[in-house]
């Protein structure tokens, strides 16, 4: 059976309690009570809420409306048009409302038909043109989309519809429309590669069929719609002639356009609407723009600034909605019976039977007779009325419903309601809406009475709490924290971990660093003199926290007594480590991994998402579908077809918010769900064999099979590989204590058993009695030499080398256990550096090690005699050749194949009642875990495991093949548009998008949507789980998942506020240089193309045959057309200097266009310099490959370049754009677009960083180089008393402050930065996808100022400045080595020196001829809109500037909440103000020119509405008050000022404020 909603909303609470109850221990039985008990207490998952929708009330058909001669009798003409169909009555409004040449707004929710609201009256309206005999050519409407998925589902609605009606032409102008027949072949070729079976005559299909007879319906993206305006064979689309007859634009997804990219599309408007003589009628549309009666004049207000034209509130067009009928129920359904109907649906036999036990109903299908029979029923206006006033939490509806009816009962009732339907109408819609959240961490203190609880917090009960988290292969306990000295006392504390999320992956540790401690003396591995992680035992006062290393017999400790000391162990690591934030060895048991050893309760992002994706996944459960099995060759003489029963589809939507997280996460979900599926393949082959043991080898190809059957993995390794890697992770113990021998399911022997078997009982006697050892058994003496021998699994030195994986097959799947390893019995000591990692058995220097301990404890012998025993054994077993030599050296290895894979079914098993350990191996009940005194005890693993998340994992998993991928725009559009399709049509199961899947994509049937985070908006909300629910079988379910960030916690408090929240039109101001400079060049561009096409035709002809020179001359002359079209229509409300070419004379775009030139250029002559290179050492194939390099750059498309440069507006990443190049062998990939806004690339794209594409990691390795000169210095300097940041071209021009006069010190040459404005290239990669990207850490933004006050108000005593264009700066803080000559650059930590020598090789794969490397920073000015406030109550820099970062983060999560924005899009800072001994706090746009948020700030409603919303977020009990939590304060940008945000600090000093302004706190 599936499972209903609510069911699986139990599933997915219960499982992921199991699993955070299965992965985390502390040490010993009062932590873990506690835990489990704190764990318990906490609300993890709430909902499911359901939503109700109701249905849309209804006005006249098309048939009707044409009698009336609203609509033309030409309709009847159409295709695919339900004349008879009632139009709801916002599509007839819009009918009435464009018929009167009304701007409109259509915002009417999602399924509300949006299209028809302006597709049949632009349809409508040209029919009756035609009619009255306007049958001029040219484009009558225009639809302008946001992507081309939307395009393509629109031209497949038009081809049914306008194929019987040749009157009217359509075509779609996007980067998928072939040039000519040439390059798309016929019509019927182009027919027949998109699946269409007849392509109409009037469905025009290429370019130049389109220039020639513009379609009467066009239909493009933003992005086209500029390639357009500037290409001069485009450019007569928009000739005068063919705009006569413009009447429409359409402008679908509306509520997209907010923020710079509104600013971009108000500019496209204007430049295209300037070719008009009269502008068209604006069409906008948008499932969620705003609420009737509440957001009226902000929509007008938005609608206006995006399209220039004029609107009226009355121009807005809502949905009108039905209300249920409040007539007396006749009937009420008892609750057998709503599941005896649930069960009927599809035989409308039983339904019938069912329903008329109640009442007599008729209609013409079972969803008719079910509407008309719910129609009457009692529970179902029950559920309207418990609804019809907001969404509620299905458990508290439930309660209303009972005694007689149940929660099954009543699910089943909703799925009946949803699935009740007449005249294409349902009685109501009903949602699911469910969040889960991550747990903050787990605190403890230690001492006498120790205590834990899941609440960030400093103090439990007076004693110092400390982060603790686990090993995440033996579970040991370690302290996460960071080693301060106190300015007040000098002594040294351990403080809690405030400034590093551990799960991420800074590539420069030193700035941002955490210290990792044991809470029990460590387990060095077999031989420690390899070991490159040691420890050093510290002394800890349970009370304060003082910390201290022991033996240091004279250190300064606190006041407090001896009786609190305790004692850690702290790790210390030495050399690269791969997570920069982690440690990578846990000195415990010996496991390394490159993505970090410790994790703590909170989980992370990434690992969390992906466990409850996991989760959802295995919730649902689609059932089956009967059908017939195809003959398969032979004969059947049968009549009856043969069925076969095929499992249905799972499918689900993953949403992030961002392309690189959906990226990421569509990698770390496979993994995710290959890890399990692999444990389960292996169990089930146990399974299938009776539980017999299989020899490895054969174990292999048997998994091959069922794995070449199933179609199991994605990806480029064979089944054969698959099946190694499976058994591989086992045999290696590559999971630790979660491998399915550590949770005694399986277990992996040496085949010794006939060795064993052919020595008798005396011949052991003997060997015991001549080392003076009690005698064993021989089943004990073989479970001794299988733990002996378990270094060669766990070094790892096993020979598996028959598996056929490459070396980075081995790096991506099998964790750090890749190299070629040996064991020898003892190594001798200095043996120096060695090319080949070997493990000694015995101690090299002299002492015990794990395997000389195990022995002892085992046989109660001592060392020496348990030295002697490892010898003889060692011996024996090398002389049977179990061992593999290498070449002369006495080291060796284990042949994979000599192992037997055994089942843990009815086998006895042991587990350590002191570490917990669990083996199927016992010697005296000694432990093999090195300085543990505990015994093994027998135990039934079934019953030991019992909820344990991963042993149910491995042993119930559904075998099956799952196909997850990314759908993000930095993939390929062919790609992305095949991903499209192979979801809708059930190949993909789990899509992973960014927020681009928000809009109304056709992506057919879908039941469950899943949100990795909190979206920014109720908006956005609405818009992703408007996705789900457009199956009639089942009710739609959306899950949220809730991290811990303060937003996202702000809306599990109270879900409803984001289900049914208010919704705000999005806000922006048009008056942005940047992005108005960039519309003007590209106008000019647009300009002089049309007069001299010729250089428009190829790189070669712009930039190499003259081309820009001519483009400069034609500005200098100053055209008057250009002039004209410019200052009038584009410039005409834009408050900007800019008029009468003095756009020309702006630095920034000289600058770009003098790069863009010089680029190009030196990219040639490096190519051809190569060339000729490889010509005379007679390389001819490598000269040929850079001949075709040099002819694609010379053909490359003007407009692609003109684009990838910045030099016309780019609407994914509008501002300071700038591209990570992607190399591959020296090439570049074409198919790859990656680019970023400045300000994040310095960290994202800087050397080093890495980043995922469509399942491949790409690592930064070049910065692009301005050409013809050097990077510009920018030279900086804090000053000492105000504080404030000074930049000077001139490193001796810092003398003076430029902001308080006040004195610059500084002995040496001040630091300076570069801005990588020209972007950045990739390298080599090392690393695979399942290690997550590295980022180098950015810093903070400093005021730079110079600008003068705008506008300045009062509220009370607070005064509030609001400049615009004024400078900020914001810097990389990590250094950065890099070659002068190829842009090759490294990250360096802690580095201070000038300059480096390294070789390197340049982008093109060949080595550079410069060998040294100069320091430098990366960094970035922008300009934007900044508010400051000056606030009396906030004074005493030095005292209280803590406080005030407290007040400011709440602030502005105040802000982003009020305003209804993306919390990113805008940001603060605090600054001493020397002229009234304030402490400012800085509000500002984060989009470089302003978006017009921090300016909204001066209306007194605004800011007291901020501000109530930043009271509310730090008046919840998320944490200790005396500290903050990502819940309320914290941030990943804020993460060095994390130890100093209180939550108390932000809250009384907003209380403070409504007190100075005598306002109330509370609305």
């Amino acid at each position: 059976m599936r499972r209903t909603a609510v069911e699986k909303a139990d599933f997915i609470d219960k499982e992921y309690r199991e699993y955070l109850r299965s992965s985390y221990s502390f040490g010993n039985d009062k932590y873990q009570d506690l835990y489990e008990k704190r764990l318990n207490e906490e609300e993890l998952y709430k909902g499911p809420y359901l939503h109700m929708s109701m249905p849309f009330k209804k006005g006249h058909s098309l048939n009707q409306l044409i009698d009336k001669n609203i609509v033309d009798s030409d309709f009847r003409k159409l295709g695919n048009i339900h004349l008879n169909r009632t139009l709801y009555l916002h599509q007839e409004k819009s009918i009435v409302k464009i018929a009167d040449k009304r701007n409109i707004v259509v915002t009417t929710g999602t399924g509300s038909g949006k299209t028809e609201c302006f597709l049949y009256p632009i349809i409508n309206e040209i029919m009756k043109e035609k009619r009255n005999g306007n049958k001029e050519p040219g484009i009558r409407a225009m639809f302008l989309y946001p992507m081309n998925a939307l395009v393509n589902d629109q031209i497949d609605r038009l081809r049914e519809i306008l194929s019987s009606y040749p009157e009217i032409t359509y075509g779609s102008f996007t980067g998928d429309t072939p040039e000519n027949y040439k390059d798309g072949g016929t019509r019927e070729k182009f027919a027949e590669n998109n699946g269409i079976a007849s392509l109409p005559d009037n469905e025009l299909v290429t370019r130049d069929e389109m220039r020639k007879n513009p379609p009467s319906l066009l239909f493009t993206n933003y992005s086209m719609l500029e390639y357009m305006l500037i290409r001069p064979k485009d450019s007569v689309l928009f000739n005068p002639e063919n705009l006569n007859n413009w009447r429409f634009i359409v402008l679908d997804e509306a509520h997209t356009y907010g923020g710079a990219l509104g600013i971009e599309l108000s500019m496209l408007l204007k430049r295209v609407t300037g070719f008009a003589k009269t502008k068209p009628n604006f069409i906008l549309t948008s499932a969620t723009l705003g609420e009737k009666n509440k957001s009226d004049k902000d929509i007008v207000s938005f609608a206006k600034k995006l399209t220039s034209v004029n609107y009226d509130t009355s121009d807005i067009i809502y949905a009108d909605r039905l209300s249920f009928s409040n007539e007396v129920r006749k009937y009420a359904l008892d609750g057998k019976d709503i599941s005896l109907i649930k069960n009927s649906l599809n035989n409308e036999t039983e339904l019938g039977n069912a329903l008329s036990k109640y009442a007599s109903i008729s209609g013409n299908d079972a969803k008719e007779k079910l509407y008309n029979f719910l129609e009457g029923e009692y529970n179902t206006w029950m559920v309207y009325s418990n609804l019809m006033n907001g969404p509620k939490n299905f458990r508290d509806l439930a309660k209303k419903f009972k005694p007689k009816i149940n929660s099954k009962q009543l699910s089943d009732l909703i799925d009946i309601i949803n699935f009740a339907e007449k005249d294409g109408m349902g009685l109501f819609e009903l949602k699911y809406h469910s969040f889960v959240r991550a747990l903050s961490g787990a605190y403890v203190t230690f001492g006498k009475n120790p205590d834990l609880t899941l609440i960030k917090s400093k103090k439990i009960h007076e004693m110092k709490a400390f982060e603790v988290g686990n090993c995440r292969y033996c579970n040991a306990t370690y302290v996460i924290g960071k080693i301060v000295t106190s300015s007040k006392d000098n002594l040294n504390y351990l403080i809690q971990n405030d400034e590093v999320d551990i799960y991420d992956n800074y590539g420069d540790e030193e700035s941002v660093y955490v210290d990792y401690f044991l809470t029990e003396k460590p387990n060095v591995g077999l031989d420690d003199a390899e070991e490159d992680t040691k420890y050093e035992e510290y002394t800890v006062c349970a009370k304060c926290g003082c910390i201290h290393k022991t033996e240091n017999l004279n250190a300064r400790i606190c006041e407090c007594g001896e009786e609190y000391s305790f004692n850690l162990y702290k790790v210390e690591e030495k050399g690269k480590k791969s997570a920069a934030n982690n440690i990578n060895t846990c000195l415990s048991c010996g496991h390394r991994n490159k993505n970090g050893i410790v994790k703590t309760v909170s989980v992370g992002k990434d690992e969390g998402t992906a466990l409850i994706g996991q989760i959802l996944y295995d919730a649902i459960d689609e059932g089956e579908n009967t059908s017939t099995k195809k003959s398969s060759g032979g004969l059947n003489f049968s009549k009856k077809k043969v069925e076969r029963i095929v499992p249905k589809t799972k499918q689900f939507l993953c949403f992030s918010d961002s392309r690189q997280q959906a990226s990421f996460a569509s990698v770390f979900m496979d993994n995710n769900q290959t890890r399990l599926i692999q444990k389960r393949l292996l169990l089930k082959l146990l399974e299938e064999n009776n539980y017999q043991d299989i020899a490895v080898n054969n174990a292999a190809s048997l998994l091959k099979k069922e794995i070449e059957n199933k179609h199991l993995f994605e990806g480029d390794m064979d089944a054969e590989k698959n099946a190694w890697i499976c058994i591989l992770k086992e045999l290696l113990l590559v999971d630790g204590r979660y491998s399915a021998e550590g949770l005694g399911l399986l277990y992996f022997d040496l085949n010794i058993d006939d060795i064993l078997n052919d020595t008798s009982e005396e011949a052991l006697n003997e060997i015991f009695d001549e080392v003076d050892i009690s005698r064993i058994s021989k089943k004990e003496f073989h479970d001794l030499v299988e733990m002996i021998l378990l270094a060669f699994r766990t070094t790892p030195a096993i020979d598996y080398s028959c598996s056929g994986l490459t070396t980075e097959e081995k790096m991506d799947h099998l964790d750090y256990r890749k190299f070629n390893n040996y064991v020898s019995l003892q190594e001798a000591k200095g043996n120096g550096k060695k090319k080949t990692y070997i493990r000694s058995l015995l101690p090299i220097n002299e002492k015990e090690n794990m395997v000389v301990e195990y022995v002892t404890k085992a046989l109660h012998c001592d060392a020496n005699k348990a030295k002697s025993m490892i010898s003889i054994i060692f011996g024996a077993f090398a002389e049977q050749n179990i061992f593999q030599k290498k070449d002369d050296e006495d080291v060796y290895q284990i042949q994979a194949g000599k192992y037997v894979l055994k089942s843990g079914h009815g086998k006895k098993f042991y587990v350590c009642h002191k570490c917990g350990r669990v083996t199927p191996y016992n010697v005296n009940n000694a432990c093999f875990t090195k300085d543990c005194k505990g015994e093994l005890m027998e135990i039934d693993p079934d019953e030991y495991f019992t909820n344990n998340y991963y042993r149910k994992q491995y042993q119930t998993k559904k075998i099956e093949r799952i196909v997850i991928q990314e759908h993000t725009a930095q993939i390929e559009r062919k790609v992305a548009k095949q991903y499209q399709k192979d979801f809708k049509e059930k190949k993909i199961n789990i899509l992973s998008c960014s927020t681009t899947f928000e809009m109304g994509v056709d992506i057919g049937d879908l039941e469950t949507v899943y949100m990795r985070n909190v979206p920014p908006t109720p908006a956005n909300y609405v818009q992703r789980a408007g996705r789900a629910g457009r199956r009639k079988d089942s009710s739609a379910f959306v899950l949220t998942y809730c991290s811990a960030k303060s937003h996202d916690y702000t809306y599990f408090d109270d879900p409803t506020k984001m289900i049914a929240g208010i919704i705000q039109p999005p806000h922006f101001d048009v008056a942005n240089e940047k992005i108005v400079l960039r519309h003007l060049v590209a106008a000019s561009f647009g300009f002089f193309f049309k007069k001299q096409p010729e250089y428009f035709d190829s790189i070669k002809a712009l930039v190499f045959d003259d081309g820009i020179h001519v483009y400069k001359e034609y500005l200098d002359e100053k055209p008057n057309n250009l002039r004209e079209y410019i200052d009038t229509k584009l410039l005409y409300d834009i408050n900007l200097d800019y008029k009468n070419y003095k756009w020309v004379e702006d630095k920034a775009f000289v600058d770009k266009l003098n790069y863009f030139v010089s680029d190009i250029q030196n990219n040639i002559k490096e190519l051809e310099r190569c060339k000729e290179e490889a010509s005379k050492i007679e390389e001819f194939k490598a000269a040929d490959s850079y001949k075709k390099q040099i002819d694609a750059v010379m053909n490359s498309k003007v407009i692609d370049d003109l684009s990838k440069y910045s030099i016309i507006p780019k609407y994914g990443f509008p501002v300071d754009v700038v591209n990570l190049d992607v190399y591959e062998n020296g090439y570049k990939r074409h198919d790859k677009d990656l680019s970023r806004d400045l300000r994040i690339a310095i960290s994202e794209y800087a050397p080093d960083s890495e980043v995922i594409v469509d399942g491949k990691k790409y690592t930064s390795r070049y910065i692009n180089l301005p050409k013809q000169s050097e990077f510009v210095k920018h030279y900086y300097e804090i000053c000492p008393d105000c504080g404030r940041v000074n930049i000077s071209l001139n490193p001796y021009g810092l003398s003076k402050c430029n902001h308080c006069g006040g004195k610059l010190h500084f002995s040496h040459e001040p630091e300076f930065f570069v801005v990588p404005e020209y972007g950045f290239k990739t390298g080599p990669n090392k690393e695979g996808t399942r290690i997550k990207p590295k980022r180098s850490y950015s810093g903070e933004v400093a005021y730079v100022g110079g600008n003068t006050v705008k506008k300045r108000s009062n509220l009370g005593q607070i005064t509030i400045e609001s400049t615009s264009d004024d400078e900020l700066f914001v810097r990389n803080k990590s250094n950065f080595y890099y070659c002068p000559e190829c842009g090759y650059a490294e990250l360096k930590k802690n580095d201070s020196v000038f300059k480096t020598e390294k070789e390197h090789k340049n982008y093109r794969d060949f080595k550079c001829n410069n060998q040294t490397l100069y320091k430098i920073q990366l960094g970035h000015k922008f300009k934007t809109d900044v508010t400051r406030f000056i606030i009396p109550i906030l004074h005493s820099y030095e005292e209280n500037r803590y406080k005030a970062l407290s007040f400011l983060y709440a602030f502005l999560e105040g802000i982003s909440e009020a305003f209804n924005i993306e919390r990113n899009d805008i940001d603060g800072l605090v600054e001493k103000n020397m002229n009234s001994d304030t402490i400012d706090i800085l509000i500002f746009d984060n989009v470089p020119g302003g978006a017009g948020h921090s300016k909204r700030l001066l209306n007194k409603d605004e800011l007291i509405k901020a501000l109530r919303m930043a009271y509310k977020k730090v008046n919840q009990n998320c944490c200790d008050e005396n500290t903050s939590c990502y819940n309320c304060l914290r941030n990943y940008y804020n993460q060095q000022y994390h130890k100093y945000l209180r939550r108390k600090d932000a809250k009384e000093i907003i209380e403070q404020i409504f007190q100075m302004l005598g306002i109330p706190l509370e609305k």
